[in-house]
């Protein structure tokens, strides 16, 4: 039973410090988005909820809610507002025409 213990020890030992080092990730190991331009994205027809692109003509990430194509993330200075149900909001935040937020 010695023998054995030493044997697997033996064994095993070289095994362990292969893994435990720190792994670096190459670039052939990364995920890859599917790149679209606008157009290209626009038409895509009927994509799955869910389903996320990197629009190449905007440089951002979108994902398909099941009605409409949605950036993931703000980008620049932009304002970003999300509306509950029964809220309206209309202009484009510009000052010749800002954004006006009312009850429908």
């Amino acid at each position: 039973m010695k023998n054995f213990i030493k044997k697997s020890t033996f064994l095993l030992l070289p095994l362990s410090l292969q893994f435990s080092f720190v792994y670096a990730v190459t670039a052939d190991e990364l995920l890859q988005i599917h790149k679209v331009t606008t157009t290209e994205m626009n038409s895509i027809t009927t994509p799955q909820a869910g389903s996320i692109v990197f629009n190449t003509t905007e440089g951002t990430l979108y994902f398909y809610t099941g009605s409409v194509w949605k950036r993931l993330r703000a980008t620049g200075s932009e304002t970003v507002i999300q509306a509950g149900d029964n809220i309206n909001i209309s202009g484009n935040g510009s000052t010749a025409t800002p954004y006006v937020i009312g009850g429908q």
